[in-house]
């Protein structure tokens, strides 16, 4: 494409900046924007959407920024966009941000009711009142039909079951609502504000985050390491989320197994706080399990760059990667992940298991994650096949 093709001016745009549209509608669709407000969109952003499109002018510094001022205007003639009146003072301008106009009216749309579940008959009530939101409606929709699905099986941490009832609908697939925190803010009344109740009705319970020390002063505790051990061996496996931790250390005291300690990796902390492992804590192998999305996967990459000499390297816990692919659904990523290149998803990955390293790679570029949670206790209880890396 040179500048002679770029797109005159028209009353209808061209398809490239109709494509322009579309991509930047998903883009802000993904992070929550309904359509019925306008939406303020940085340059940055619009520019990063512009460079994935597969036909733009790709020689000379000022053609791109020709082409994108180029396809605005014609958005804005159309009353698609309206673009700010400051501009990056640049030779070929482009506005700070744009404004996307609303797509579609601001009225309240109530969706037909479900089939209720017997238990839930009486959501019937509530489901068109002023105050029940469209996540309200849709955690509803969720509870009802984990309830008609009939796998109740056994009592399990909040958060795993969360992923059960909500990860399946597409509501709770997107970034702004992730299905395993669901029931950490949802309150509203009558259902989710009854916690005695709603969690008898879920068969779960709650899981506090553990209070951290690296002494602990038990009977268990380890001379000369200075940890709480969970068993004989000199394996350190480290858990980046509370409730898999919490889950995993329960269910290794069920098993014959090498692991000496389980640790809670508290997300991108344990970057740092492996360095407080030294060559005296007399630990052989340092085996990590976290999400698989862009953090999930940096946290043991980073921690490997604080090691000490002497410390073996994190490898991954495979046999539960392979659990989490097998029974996971994928959710969508917050938006700050979805624009990973293919060079760095590689280099992600290449911290996996050879087998792992295409799906993980695949998962990160269409923007999604899977989390840890759906790896449960439930799980971890009755099925052997993950002890295959601590036994």
């Amino acid at each position: 494409m040179t500048a002679n093709d770029l797109p005159a001016a028209a009353g209808t745009p061209s398809d490239e900046a109709l494509e322009l549209l579309a991509l930047l509608h998903e883009q802000q669709h993904a992070s929550g924007w309904k359509g019925t407000t306008q939406r303020a969109v940085p340059i940055a952003d619009v520019k990063k959407i512009f460079f994935r499109m597969p036909r733009i002018p790709n020689n000379g510094k000022e053609l791109p920024n020709r082409a994108l001022s180029d396809y605005l205007r014609q958005l804005s003639d159309a009353g698609h966009v309206k673009s700010s009146s400051r501009t990056d003072g640049e030779r070929v301008p482009l506005p700070l941000s744009i404004r996307l106009t609303p797509i579609r009216s601001a009225g309240k749309h109530i969706p037909p009711m479900p089939l209720w579940h017997s238990k839930l008959a009486w959501a019937e009530e509530y489901w068109a009142l002023p105050h029940t939101t469209d996540k309200i409606r849709a955690a509803y929709e969720a509870l009802n039909a984990w309830l008609h699905r009939g796998h109740e099986g056994m009592r399990v941490p909040l958060r795993e079951r969360a992923l059960k009832v909500f990860g399946h609908h597409r509501f709770f697939q997107q970034p702004k609502h992730p299905a395993e925190k669901v029931l950490d803010t949802l309150k509203a009344k009558p259902l989710f504000s009854d916690r005695t109740w709603l969690l008898r009705l879920i068969n779960a319970f709650e899981v506090d985050p553990p209070l951290l020390t690296k002494e602990f002063r038990s009977t268990q505790l380890e001379e000369d390491s200075g940890y709480h051990r969970l068993g004989k061996g000199r394996t350190l496996l480290v858990v980046e989320n509370s409730t898999t931790y919490w889950s995993i250390s329960h269910a290794l005291g069920h098993i014959d197994h090498r692991i000496g300690y389980v640790a809670w990796g508290i997300g991108r902390t344990f970057q740092k706080s492996i360095g407080s492992i030294t060559p005296k804590s007399q630990i052989t192998d340092i085996v990590y399990f976290g999400d698989l999305d862009v953090s999930g996967l940096s946290i043991p990459l980073g921690a490997g760059q604080h090691t000490r000499a002497g410390l073996p390297p994190i490898r991954p816990a495979t046999e539960l990667y392979d659990a989490l692919f097998r029974l996971g659904t994928p959710g969508r990523c917050p938006p700050k992940e979805t624009n990973v290149t293919p060079a760095r998803a590689q280099e992600l990955a290449s911290w996996l298991h050879p087998r792992h390293r295409g799906p993980a790679c695949a998962l990160m570029l269409r923007g999604e994650r899977l989390a840890q949670e759906w790896v449960s206790f439930d799980h971890l209880s009755t099925d052997e096949r993950w002890q295959a890396d601590v036994r």
